[in-house]
């Protein structure tokens, strides 16, 4: 039966692998914040809601596990609430007619949601009461606020008119139930005005509960199959290997400098396994490195920071390259115009044509680029076998997930080799075929360099706005 039941969990996998990304609807690395406001007769009161996903949850379990015995204690758990709320009511600003007013905590609720690859998230909920009066309530929410999330505040009233641009209802369900639909941007309200006294009369807040969009995340799920014996470890093993082509195949990695090159240069065999593996093992090295950093690190280390940076090297890596082939196919029309007006038996014996490739070095360097930016799958998958104690298992299928894309990337690289003399021999009585085969060198460094302007824009947009 257990074996039929990881046979199921792993088909299920193979199905899923289009869809293959976060098991928290907004992503494993997200801090999402949920702020209520409710203004009454006595006061106002504050209702504050944190959620951190798997990778920032794992992080801040180390801080509140005090002793380092991998256990939450009760007594660990009512420090940590206490301090946090009383920490994080610094970062809430609440003020009447730009009075700032002090937050007093009334209450504190901490729990451990499940989440993926054996791994936990965290919701924090805060309660506060603020003593004040005044026509006009200014709210903001400066808490991490250079952290990438969901930041939602409602606002509702007791008896009280008021009127506000503030929605008086949570589409998230106080971060409980986030909308299904998240093509859109991410809900990022950071502040908002409630005027007292204007309205038809209280405004009673409203929880909304939409159609949660929380798939399942194949490949980390795959670590929680390691006690159903050998057969189902294999089975994951194989999981991982299809997860990893899959993923390979997904938009990204840099299959359109791949083909841009091979194509361009009419590339070898060799060439295409070089490039698929050097994609798959800088994948590999990534994923090892930044779950490594985040196990080690404190929690002011923020493993999403990675991203941006590794994408602005990519993009560099990408346009020199680029630049580089455009150089050589210069310098090789020069030497063949040379070779054509120069003394053509004196020395062009002596003389050797002038490659537009970019050697071994720059194809590895080019591959690198493709597989820089690790999953977030794949790092949730290894600091879940952290969590659980099955670091070999969880390196093992690391490792076939890096199977699976090579597999998948020499695949691409040797189709397209092939198509290329395919359609080289199809072509080789047209006249214009000489005359495409010089250009294409010069085309494909402009186009690599094309794409690597590309990545420098577009990381560095996310460094500037992260």
């Amino acid at each position: 039966m257990r074996r039929m039941a990881a046979a199921v969990m792993i088909a299920c996998g193979l199905v899923a692998i289009p869809a293959i990304g976060f098991a928290h609807p907004l992503g494993n690395f997200t801090t999402n914040q949920f702020l209520g406001v409710m203004v009454g007769p006595a006061g106002v009161e504050i209702d504050y809601v944190l959620d951190l996903a798997e990778i920032p949850a794992f992080q801040e379990r180390r801080v509140i596990d005090t002793n380092d015995d991998d256990q939450v204690s009760q007594p660990e758990e009512e420090a940590y609430r206490q301090t946090a709320c009383s920490e994080l009511s610094g970062g809430i600003g609440v003020s009447f007619d730009e009075q700032s007013l002090v937050l007093t905590g009334t209450g504190t609720a901490l729990s451990f949601p499940e989440g993926q690859a054996g791994l936990v998230t965290l919701r924090l909920e805060c309660s506060y009461r603020v003593e004040g009066s005044g026509s006009s309530l200014q709210v903001e929410n400066n808490n991490y606020a250079e952290r990438i999330g969901w930041r939602e505040i409602v606002a509702g009233s007791d008896g009280i008119a008021i009127s506000s641009e503030l929605p008086s209802t949570s589409v998230s369900a106080r971060l409980t139930a986030y909308p299904k639909d998240l093509t859109a941007a991410t809900l990022d309200v950071r502040s908002g005005v409630v005027l007292i006294g204007v309205g038809d009369g209280s405004v009673s807040p409203a929880v909304a509960v939409p159609a949660t969009g929380t798939p399942m995340d194949a490949l980390g799920s795959l670590i929680s199959r390691g006690d159903l014996g050998t057969g189902a470890a294999l089975l994951a093993l194989a999981a991982a290997v299809a997860l990893g082509a899959g993923h390979a195949l997904a938009p990204g990695h840099g299959k359109t400098i791949m083909a841009a090159y091979l194509v361009g240069n009419r590339g070898t065999v060799q060439q295409a396994l070089g490039l698929g593996l050097s994609v798959a093992v800088s994948h590999t090295v990534g994923v090892l490195a930044l779950g490594l950093a985040t196990v080690a690190a404190t929690r002011s280390f923020r493993p999403e920071r990675v991203y941006p940076y590794a994408s602005v090297v990519s993009g560099l890596i990408v346009l020199a390259i680029g630049i580089g082939l455009m150089v050589r196919t210069i310098r090789r029309i020069r030497h063949q115009a040379a070779h054509r007006h120069g003394h053509h038996h004196d020395h062009d014996h002596g003389s050797r044509e002038v490659s537009s490739g970019i050697g071994w070095k720059g194809l590895v360097a080019l591959g690198l680029t493709g597989g820089l930016l690790p999953s977030a799958s794949a790092v949730v998958l290894l600091l879940g076998a952290v969590n659980l104690g099955r670091v070999e298992f969880g390196l093992a299928l690391v490792a076939a997930f890096g199977v699976g894309m090579a597999t998948a990337m020499v695949a691409v690289g040797l189709g397209l080799v092939a198509a290329t003399r395919f359609g080289i021999r199809k072509m080789s009585t047209a006249t214009w075929l000489p005359r495409l085969t010089a250009v294409l060198p010069a085309a494909m460094g402009v186009v690599v360099t094309v794409i690597g302007m590309a990545m420098l824009l577009t990381a560095g947009r996310n460094l500037l706005g992260s």
